[in-house]
């Protein structure tokens, strides 16, 4: 884990200092616990009474891997014949809550691969069976 990865880690960030883990090798929060605990004044650390007896899965566990997102659904609609139009739109719209579907059409938050399934799912349960193309696509830790 690389220090450049690690600099993204949000404040507060619970850090795990179990080094018997059999996760340790591939776990955001373990990574952390070493990289930051020389310079950090105070941490936030998941309770070591938790996480005793974890041997094949954790609760705390966060993957290192890079996960793939999407940002932008300026042109999800672009193909979508007009007559379904309002109705995608609306279902789209309606499960992410007007909010954050402004948030995600105007590139402020990502769309993570369970919603890409889902956005899919709506369209695809609307007769739409072609992939939905997003605005990008980035890799970032999930934190």
């Amino acid at each position: 884990m690389t220090k450049k990865i690690l600099s993204g880690m949000p404040a507060n960030y619970e850090v795990c200092f179990r080094n018997e883990c059999p996760l340790k090798e591939t776990c955001l929060r373990h990574h952390a616990s070493q990289e930051h605990r020389k310079n950090m004044r105070f941490i936030t650390i998941v309770n070591p009474y938790l996480v005793e007896d974890v041997t094949d899965s954790c609760p705390f566990y966060r993957s290192d891997e890079p996960v793939s997102v999407a940002y932008g659904i300026s042109h999800i609609f672009d193909y979508v014949p007009s007559i379904k139009h309002d109705l995608l739109y609306h279902s789209v719209k309606d499960y992410f809550g007007k909010y954050t579907y402004y948030r995600i059409y105007n590139k402020k938050r990502p769309i993570w691969p369970e919603e890409q399934e889902i956005i899919q799912r709506i369209f695809k349960n609307n007769g739409i069976n072609e992939p939905v193309k997003y605005d990008e696509y980035t890799e970032i830790i999930n934190w």
